[in-house]
């Protein structure tokens, strides 16, 4: 797993749609595009804001946090029928948990709470894009 950090959020001048892009330890760049609505949250927790009403990501934080649980991880895993995949990784008393996630809802939760985000090495390898290009290779969207 390669440790990863948001790059951009924007909107992809060519389809309108929007694209959240990982930039991986390795320096190589991993463009996903998102729905409106989770490019949103994205964007308020990079920007450090807080709603005046819990937003579905906080509300998960708050009810992890409740029953005891901590996000440790988030890990972006796998493209598969061109939707990528992520998972979450939980401790809750002593043991780790792994739920499958899409990967903006993670990376949202991942921001909120300085957790880290990683991805598969091969997942990376095969669908870097170039510095400068977000033209999608393969798949990369996201359900």
């Amino acid at each position: 797993m390669l440790k990863a950090k948001v790059e951009n959020l924007g909107v992809d001048p060519n389809t309108g749609g929007v694209v959240v892009l990982l930039r991986a330890e390795n320096g190589k760049l991993l463009p996903i595009w998102i729905g409106a609505l989770e490019g949103q949250h994205i964007a308020i927790a990079l920007a450090k804001e807080a709603p005046p009403r819990p937003l579905t990501p906080d509300l998960l934080l708050s009810v992890l946090d409740m029953l005891g649980g901590k996000l440790l991880r988030v890990e972006i895993t796998e493209l598969r029928d061109n939707t990528f995949f992520a998972r979450l990784v939980i401790e809750h008393r002593g043991i780790e948990y792994e739920i499958d996630a899409r990967p903006s809802d993670a990376i949202a939760l991942a921001l909120r709470v300085d957790a880290p985000i990683y991805i598969d090495e091969n997942l990376m390898e095969a669908h870097a894009v170039e510095e400068g290009s977000i033209e999608p290779q393969g798949g990369v969207a996201e359900a």
